[in-house]
């Protein structure tokens, strides 16, 4: 309340309060509200009312656009970040995952699936860990069932591949497929976010019209010799056509041979029409490396081509092999390579390297070695042994501590050599029809003792064996005839420019020790030179090619013993030769080197030769006895 000089009640007592000698009589009452009556506030309110009007109220939308603000600050800097990074930053698309096996099981059969994974990216994925989320009624070959599993891969180094075999048992309906799903949980460094990378395989219950049955062996050590047999069974009621079987080979695999000829690259046979219930067998050889305790799956799919080419899969299988490394390991390489068949000519060196490794982490001792030649096809004369004995009542080779210092012991890890040769008989011994498809075998075996606990004073052994085949040597002859032979020639001899003379050409083939097929000799005729279409015998193949100048004579099979215990395979054709004024003293071409070629049956290869080019020098011809006959002559 204001009095009439406009100062409030508060103020007045402000002032007398600090008065001197002032008193306060009416201090002590104290006035009450009355109820219901009308007060009014103090001046002093009022003030307060008008300071509150002064703040300012608040706004979301100014912090909103702050905060904008800073996280496309935040964003523009990761994109700096990976544009700068480049391939540092990891990416899933850069771990590759394959996951391979048969397309179709039978229930309740053990399935084996290979699964690969690889690290293409730059850095290492970190505390890696596999996946595996398996379908409804899965189990292991025990029969536990089976729903997820994780196992832990550790880091995966950039560029490292990892193999992991899975055996599953799928129990369900015909036709019904089960879906395996693999994932790849891992971390990168500096980080504790988790990436993942999934793959899947798929597998259809079915009991498939052509079946396949696999034998395998169950191990092998690492670089030995593996064979498999594979039947494909048809469980047709009609004729399955155009059988085609397949074969995925594990990493480390190299094919050596077949029973059955490959009909594409060393994995595909092209096998025709299989009858109802009907069977087919294939024998496949190779070698296998590997390290030791690794497993390796093959796996092997038959079906039928369409004519489209693509196949149609009916049936599939896979089994695992064992790689185990042996204590002892001998091997053996024959002039250089470590094949399972190795081929050589009539009248060549085989140069034989034995080698010997320690693979325990002791000693082994008191060594010894020996090497069995079996075979008609080498010089026993010839043999030569580096540093060691050979036996020739028993065409045994041997190596001790005696003759070889190496042999007295070998420590861990260590390996030793040796070496011999000998020579392949040339001619072959072919005195009828049976004396053919010459071969030599070696068999080598390897003994010690061994020094460890587990080998103290054990004999330790190891072999190995190897086979060498002797390919068909071919003698391919070509002469110039005038004057004899099965044809009749005519016009000047010698010839004469601007005259036709006519000549017989002879190809003569001896074939000594292997059966050859689809033997062929190709050969091309100069433009002054016209094939005349005469020649003998008329019961051989023999066509001109008007287009390219091309003589074939198609020869087919060509029998051992062709040339020694039977005659020899001839042609005889003719050739009509007009020379021209600038082949005046020269004896031209008349005909082209001659390229023979032709499958050896035994050694499973094709064999190559050549006629050297001939001309119109009648050198060879038994009546001609005149010199002057072998130029053309000056008008």
């Amino acid at each position: 309340m204001e009095n009439n000089n406009g100062e409030s009640s508060l103020e007045k007592l402000k002032k007398r309060l600090y008065k001197i000698d002032d008193s306060f009589k009416r201090r002590n009452k104290r006035e009450d509200f009355a109820a219901g009556g009308k007060q009014s506030l103090p001046s002093s309110w009022q003030a307060d009312e008008e300071q509150e009007k002064k703040i300012k109220p608040f706004k979301p939308m100014k912090y909103i656009i702050f905060i904008s603000l800073f996280f496309l600050l935040v964003l523009s800097g990761f994109a700096f970040y990976v544009w700068n990074s480049g391939s540092n930053i990891i990416s899933t698309s850069n771990v590759g995952m394959e996951i391979s096996g048969p397309v179709y099981v039978e229930g309740g059969q053990i399935l084996d699936v290979n699964l690969s994974i690889k690290n293409n990216n730059a850095v290492s994925l970190e505390l890696a860990d596999l996946i595996i989320d398996y379908p409804s009624n899965s189990f292991t070959g025990l029969g536990e069932s089976l729903s997820r599993e994780r196992t832990s891969l550790g880091d995966i180094e950039p560029g490292e591949i990892i193999n992991k075999n899975i055996d599953v048992t799928f129990f369900g309906l015909e036709d019904e497929e089960k879906k395996i799903k693999v994932t790849i949980e891992y971390r990168t460094v500096n980080s504790n976010a988790i990436f993942a990378k999934e793959a899947e395989y798929v597998v259809k219950i079915t009991k498939s019209p052509i079946g396949l049955l696999l034998s395998l062996p169950k191990e092998t050590v690492s670089g030995g010799q593996i064979n498999m047999d594979v039947e494909i069974v048809s469980n047709s009621e009609t004729l399955a056509k155009r059988v085609r079987l397949e074969a995925k080979y594990p990493p480390g695999f190299k094919f050596s041979e077949s029973s059955i000829k490959p009909s594409e690259g060393d994995s595909a046979w092209l096998l025709g029409d299989i009858g109802s219930l009907q069977k087919k067998k294939i024998t496949i050889k190779g070698f296998l490396d590997g390290q030791n305790q690794e497993e390796r799956t093959f796996v092997f799919s038959v079906g039928t081509l369409g004519e489209d080419k693509i196949l149609r899969v009916y049936g599939s299988a896979s089994e695992k092999i064992a790689i185990k490394k042996t204590p002892l390991n001998l091997s053996m390489l024959i002039n250089g390579q470590n094949e399972e068949k190795n081929v050589i000519a009539a009248g060549e060196t085989a140069r034989v390297n034995l080698e010997w490794e320690n693979n325990l982490n002791d000693y082994i001792r008191d060594l010894q070695i020996e090497l069995k030649l079996d075979g008609e096809a080498y010089e026993e004369s010839s043999v030569s042994v580096g540093r060691g004995l050979y036996r020739t009542f028993d065409d045994t080779i041997l190596w001790t501590p005696n003759s070889l210092s190496d042999l007295s012991s070998i420590k861990p890890g260590d390996i030793g050599k040796t070496q011999l040769s000998f020579k392949i008989k040339n001619p072959l011994p072919i005195y009828g029809a049976d004396d053919k498809d010459f071969s030599i075998s070696l068999e080598a075996n390897i003994s010690g003792k061994g020094t460890s606990a587990d080998y103290e004073n054990k004999i330790i052994t190891d072999s190995v064996n190897k086979e060498i085949m002797v390919a068909s040597g071919i003698r391919a002859l070509g002469r110039t005839l005038y004057f004899s032979g099965s044809l009749e020639n005519d016009g000047p001899i010698p010839p004469e420019v601007g005259e036709d003379t006519s000549y017989t050409v002879v190809w003569s083939l001896a074939n000594n020790s292997n059966d050859l097929s689809d033997a062929k000799i190709t050969a091309t005729i100069p433009p002054y030179v016209e094939w005349m279409d005469s020649f003998s015998p008329s019961s051989e193949d023999i066509v001109f090619d008007e287009s390219n100048s091309t003589i074939t004579w198609n020869i087919g099979d060509l029998a051992a013993g062709t040339g020694l215990i039977r005659q020899a395979r001839e042609i005889s054709f003719q050739l009509l030769f007009s020379p021209s004024l600038i082949q005046a003293g020269t004896a031209p071409e008349i005909v082209s080197e001659a390229k023979f070629e032709a499958y050896d049956e035994f050694v499973e290869e094709m064999l190559y030769t050549a006629i050297s080019a001939l001309d119109i020098k009648l050198s060879k011809d038994p009546l001609s006895n005149d010199s002057k006959n072998n130029k053309v002559g000056s008008e």
